[in-house]
């Protein structure tokens, strides 16, 4: 459970400190509000991308911190970060060249780090994860995932592996001196070009949002100067004004409050003057940097040409050639010895891949029905859903022989079918609630985040959506921004998102509201209209009674 947030100078959020309750959090306002950028600095916090673009415009970096309860973290996760108390803090901070640094409990952590403690913290339902329910393997995924067979898939992709490493071996022992001489060549040549361009977690993605920069830095040199001469200038002729202000206040003491905001916009003057040189100094070009990026660029480019789309790919293509050289390399086993390694190999993947074929049929069975029964109570009339799980042996990969393909259908009469052919949106987007609702109950994660899951629902429907989420918010934290009252008025906190411009620069402010206050907003919502009605007020009143109920 998420006890604290703070998010500082990010995006439009210049500052915000939250403390959202056990239940059901729901987040309302205008469309463009920065709703959604509170979820996004919580993903931030929690190992997703970023780039420089997170910073709001003049901070020197932004920052997300949270504080957590340690109750649902594994053992092992706690051991390893040191937490022994109740609560832990995860802090990440961002700055303008897009470059991150993270730490757990005061402990450095990395991206990959942040990444695997996150998935322990908050469950993510954005606006369109639902489209990522079509693919097959979220779909074997996740059935996993119900079914807690983690354990039972990594032996299967371990068997896999062992199998492949001596399919590899058995290829090389039977192919020629000369030939696998060559190929001994190749692969050596292949990782060591790979290897030897130490690749680093996160390291493009920085570069991308650095070169920018350094490509136009005269200009952006040039650019800032001159607004600071300007600046300056202005500071100048405050300060001048300033002087004669302090001689009027002298006189008559009604001049005194001129005076006084005369003497802040002065001091924020130097401000924004300092901020301003030193900016120009940071910005002058490094003409060893300008090459160090460009080079370290097209070398990434060379690199995902020759050996994959992108760097995790290149890396993936490393553990294949180091597998493969290891093969060729060891020529102490004859073949009759190795065919027999991998007989054995091949059958023991064979039993793994068959047993956790029958444990995912079994765990199949009991999701449809779970899910089935969920789904009614969101405004499904007669909806049938299977998950089929098909083995075939023939097609044994890491993840083992079984091809999981979810079916559905809401019409009465009508055969069931895979779901990306028959559901629209709205109906995805609650079939995943559903999920969600199910799969909450399978695992130890605390917080589940739902950004706008009521899109494309009705009023009567989101009025059952609503109630599904404060149901489920019995046993979870529920973040849930949404643009439905009928949802709204089931939250345990509401909290309103309005945008302003501060000194130029739009902001984001979040309030907690109280009672009469979310009777406004729901009524707002209701109608559309900034200034409630009194008949929307009773409906909001209506609203919320029902939802006590």
């Amino acid at each position: 459970m998420l006890k604290k947030l703070s998010i500082r100078d990010f995006a439009v959020i210049d500052s915000l400190d939250l403390e959202p309750g056990a239940g059901l959090n729901v987040f309302t306002g205008e469309t463009g509000a920065g709703k959604s950028i509170i979820i996004s600095a919580l993903g931030f916090l929690l190992g997703e991308r970023s780039g420089s673009d997170i910073l709001r415009p003049g901070a020197a970096s932004a920052e997300v911190e949270g504080e957590f309860e340690a109750d649902n973290l594994p053992a092992h996760a706690a051991e390893r970060w040191g937490i022994s108390g109740k609560t832990f803090k995860v802090r990440r901070q961002a700055d303008p060249r897009g470059r991150t640094r993270a730490a757990v409990n005061g402990a450095p952590a990395t991206l990959a780090q942040l990444s695997e403690l996150g998935g322990y913290l908050v469950d993510f339902h954005g606006q369109n994860e639902h489209q990522s329910l079509l693919k097959p393997e979220t779909q074997r995924d996740l059935l996993d995932r119900y079914g807690r067979l983690e354990k039972e898939v990594k032996a299967v992709a371990e068997a896999w592996a062992a199998a492949k490493s001596l399919e590899e071996a058995l290829n090389a022992v039977s192919m020629s001196e000369d030939e696998r001489a060559r190929l001994l060549d190749l692969y050596k040549f292949q990782l060591n070009e790979i290897e030897s361009a130490n690749l680093k977690e996160g390291e493009e993605e920085e570069l991308e949002a650095l070169w920018p920069r350094l490509k136009n830095s005269e200009k952006l040199s040039t650019i800032s100067g001159e607004a600071h001469a300007g600046l300056d200038d202005a500071a100048g002729a405050a300060e001048k004004a300033l002087e004669r202000l302090k001689a009027l206040s002298a006189i008559d003491a009604t001049a005194d409050p001129l005076a006084a905001r005369m003497n802040s916009a002065v001091i924020e003057l130097r401000d924004l003057c300092g901020e301003l040189r030193s900016y120009g100094k940071a910005v002058h070009s490094d003409p060893a940097e300008v090459d160090r990026v460009l080079s370290r660029l097209e070398k990434l480019k060379s690199l995902k040409k020759k050996y994959g789309a992108d760097i995790p790919a290149v890396l993936a293509r490393a553990e294949e050639l180091r597998t493969k050289v290891g093969s060729l390399d060891d020529m102490s086993l004859d073949r009759s010895e190795i065919e027999k390694k991998l007989a054995a190999a091949r059958a023991k993947l064979e039993k793994l891949a068959s047993a956790l074929h029958d444990k995912r049929e079994a765990a199949a069975k009991k999701l449809s029905a779970e899910i089935i029964k969920e789904a009614e109570g969101l405004g499904f009339k007669e909806v049938r859903f299977s998950v089929d799980c098909a083995y075939d042996e023939a097609a044994l990969a890491s993840s083992g022989g079984d091809s999981v393909e979810y079916l559905f259908t809401a019409n009465p009469g009508y055969p069931l079918r895979p779901l990306r052919y028959t559901a629209s949106g709205g109906e995805m987007a609650r079939i995943m609630l559903a999920l969600k609702t199910v799969l909450s109950r399978a695992d130890r994660i605390g917080a589940q985040v739902f950004d706008e899951v009521d899109a494309g629902v009705g009023a009567v429907t989101g009025r059952l959506v609503g109630e599904k989420l404060a149901k489920l918010a019995r046993d979870k934290q529920i973040f849930c921004i949404t643009h439905l009252p009928q949802v709204a008025a089931f939250g345990g906190r509401h909290y309103f998102v309005e945008k302003d411009v501060r000194d130029g620069v739009a902001a984001a402010a979040v309030r907690l509201l109280d009672d009469a206050a979310r009777e406004l907003e729901i009524a707002r919502m209701l109608g559309g209209k900034k200034q409630s009605t009194d008949l929307g007020l009773k409906h909001a009143r209506e609203l919320l009674a029902e939802s006590r109920k």
